[in-house]
């Protein structure tokens, strides 16, 4: 069986044509963002809510010398249900990207509200990925606190660590969720086998892109915060910073679809 060799990826080129293909979208990008945006709005403050009833002290100390509060389970239901629904606004506006530069807009008519299986199927991957991520980096952390007798730098080691490995696996298996967003199906093993060799670039294409978001996104709040306009309207800063963060994962999403046909076969 003759098996077909690796096409190369190029570092520079995958960022130029990938941001490109961003930007000639960038009308469908509004179209496509207004949805998963109002919906990212609307549960953004309860989110932040059901995260402080969460909170538990780091060091373990309550004010005064109280007992630490126990973290509150109807605030954790909720914030779970809130995350799931967080997950799903991120899910729709990737699945509809995906295709509207992969299909065109007829596959994403209108504000892309055709929710349909394939929407379902990316969400519960990625929820895969999460706890993929998660359960390691609680048995990490731990290790990491014992080792450094610092629960903060712990933790901060443990977050970047843990950032580092979800755009990991995010970039290596990337055909298979792009596969899933266009109805081209290959399983998780069949990505992880055809990116191999290519996903430290990708890792630093996606991880470019991840940069340049911060230091937008720091620029912009640092001009607000001087002419004052975060303290008048938090809201409109809170949706801004959205429709950055949201900007910037297109061009990520964008980056690795236009790395996708370098992992195909005449198979799939």
């Amino acid at each position: 069986m003759m098996v077909e060799p690796k096409r190369e990826i190029l570092l520079v080129p995958l960022l130029r044509i990938g941001l490109l293909r961003a930007w000639t979208a960038r009308e469908d990008f509004i179209r496509l963002a207004i949805v998963p945006l109002i919906l990212l709005l609307v549960i953004a403050a309860p989110l932040r809510d059901a995260l402080l009833g969460l909170h538990v002290d780091l060091d373990g100390q309550a004010p005064g010398g109280a007992t630490p509060p126990r973290p509150d389970a109807g605030a954790l239901l909720q914030g779970i249900g809130l995350a799931l629904l967080e997950g799903a606004a991120f899910a729709i506006f990737v699945v509809n990207w995906v295709r509207q530069l992969t299909l065109g807009r007829t596959a994403v008519p209108g504000l892309g509200l055709a929710i349909a299986g394939r929407h379902v199927r990316f969400l519960l991957v990625m929820l895969a990925i999460v706890i993929g991520v998660t359960l390691p980096g609680m048995i990490l952390a731990a290790i990491v606190i014992i080792a450094l007798q610092d629960s903060a730098a712990g933790i901060l080691a443990t977050v970047v660590l843990g950032m580092l490995l979800w755009t990991a696996l995010i970039a290596r298996l990337s055909p298979a969720w792009i596969g899933i967003a266009i109805d081209a199906r290959m399983p998780l093993a069949v990505a992880w086998a055809r990116t191999a060799g290519q996903g430290f670039k990708l890792v630093l294409a996606v991880l470019a892109v991840e940069v340049m978001t911060m230091l937008l996104h720091e620029f912009i709040t640092q001009v607000l915060m001087l002419a004052g306009f975060i303290a008048m309207a938090p809201y409109s800063y809170m949706l801004l910073s959205m429709v950055v963060g949201l900007a910037g994962l297109a061009a990520q999403v964008a980056i690795l679809v236009t790395a996708f046909p370098h992992f195909l076969r005449e198979t799939v």
